[in-house]
């Protein structure tokens, strides 16, 4: 399995934790200083695992038929680090979702293979 292959596997498990709230997978794939820029601002991982419990805990997460897809992507290894560019889709149900421009940056090591460093979403305004 090529370096991509085995990166974007680790994606789609990445992503599958997050609209799942699974705090425990979400914590092994992220590296302890992991960010998510948005348009709301810069959220660590502590607040992050705040709110998503929270949320859970008031019913207002995702629904079960959320699913993200990448429309397009790009992958930039540089050692043991690669910088993941690109456009995706998250649908909340068959007829309503929206696409966002993402960037991402994971590292790979031996002890946990490829974990995440950050991710900068934005929505894609509608047309």
């Amino acid at each position: 399995m090529s370096q991509e292959d085995q990166l974007n596997n680790v994606r789609q498990q990445w992503y599958a934790a997050y609209f799942a709230g699974d705090i425990g997978k979400l914590s092994q794939l992220e590296l302890p200083g992991f960010t998510y820029i948005s348009v709301q601002g810069i959220e660590d991982t502590s607040t992050r695992y705040h709110t998503v419990k929270q949320r859970l805990l008031d019913q207002n997460w995702f629904p079960s038929t959320v699913n993200r897809e990448d429309v397009s992507t790009s992958y930039q290894f540089v050692g043991d680090v690669c910088y993941v560019t690109g456009e995706g889709r998250i649908n909340l149900t068959p007829e309503l979702g929206h696409n966002r421009y993402m960037s991402e940056l994971w590292q790979f090591s031996q002890q946990h293979g490829w974990q995440i460093l950050s991710l900068h979403a934005s929505v894609i305004p509608a047309k």
